[in-house]
């Protein structure tokens, strides 16, 4: 009998002990993530575990590539201010929106409509409606391309409720986005029959970090921006046209020299994006390069000193 209570004694000990150093490991990795020594995201990145709580601890400029499938949906935020590129397909508009409220979004100071295809605008609609716009940017297309679908006239009843009207695209203009700028560096001409071509092209810059955001930007339209001679050379690319082949040429990738690269796709889409022949393009200039349809929504952490942090859905 007092070898059966002293076994129970025993285990009741070891329950205890193990208890105690359970809670002081506990208050000890608190003390590190909370004095930045070893931080919980830290962690989470080093052994590729990633979730929605990260986001919420983000400083500096953060751009959140939003995985909208085959589409394009870009988020930059800085000191709570926000600009909205595109939002993809109209069925992705409640997924854009939960994760435009999970940040605490409550209204954007910018949104740009890159160019009137519905993998792109499909969703603003929506997004304009759910919440207060300051700015609408978008390009000004011929009469003749004018596309005659659903969600480029729900896009325009969007705009039109929302009471600011569209700002017309310019290249050279800028705008303030809390510490950051950004800059329209196309479209430039009018004389493409290719609605792409009409592409919203901007480059951010935030300190010394700096990224370009090409939309649907084919060749042509690269050519364009290379002629008027403006400062693309940055550190991050958001690949034009999903990765398509018509776009990122060798001699518009020298001008930008990117560092990182970020191609927004759908697993298995259709058309082959991101096209073989683009990435091996862009492995010419880097090996750091992030698609979609791989690691879901990513997200880039600038730091204003030129250091950049990646964060992944689905961390591969």
């Amino acid at each position: 009998m007092a070898k059966k209570l002293s076994k129970r004694k025993l285990k009741s000990q070891i329950k205890l002990v193990l208890t105690v150093i359970c809670l002081l490991l506990f208050v000890l990795f608190w003390l590190l993530d909370y004095f930045g020594i070893v931080t919980y995201r830290g962690v989470s990145q080093a052994v590729g575990l990633y979730d929605k709580t990260i986001a919420e601890n983000f400083s500096g400029t953060v751009v959140h590539f939003i995985d909208v499938g085959q589409g394009q949906c870009i988020l930059v935020s800085s000191e709570n201010q926000y600009l909205l590129i595109d939002a993809g397909e109209k069925e992705y508009s409640s997924k854009v929106v939960s994760y435009l409220n999970s940040l605490g979004v409550e209204k954007l100071d910018y949104v740009i409509a890159t160019h009137p295809h519905s993998d792109h605008i499909g969703a603003l609609s929506d997004i304009i409606k759910t919440f207060p716009v300051d700015t609408i940017i978008a390009p000004v297309i011929p009469d003749e391309l004018v596309p005659a679908s659903d969600s480029y006239y729900n896009f325009l009843n969007a705009v039109k409720n929302n009471g600011k009207g569209l700002t017309k695209a310019v290249a050279g203009e800028s705008y303030s986005l809390g510490n950051a700028v950004f800059t329209i560096v196309a479209p430039i001409k009018s004389v493409s029959d290719d609605l792409n071509n009409y592409s919203v092209v901007c480059v951010l810059r935030y300190g010394n970090n700096t990224a370009l955001f090409g939309g649907d930007a084919s060749k042509d339209e690269e050519n364009d921006i290379l002629e008027s001679g403006a400062d693309i050379n940055v550190d991050l690319l958001n690949v034009a046209h999903h990765g398509s082949s018509s776009s990122s040429t060798e001699k518009y990738l020298s001008a930008v020299s990117p560092e990182y690269c970020v191609i927004m796709c759908g697993a298995d889409n259709p058309y082959g994006h991101p096209n073989s022949s683009t990435i091996e393009r862009l492995g010419l200039f880097t090996d750091n390069i992030y698609r979609t349809d791989f690691q879901g929504t990513i997200v880039c952490e600038m730091d204003g000193n030129g250091g950049y942090r990646f964060f992944s859905e689905k961390g591969e």
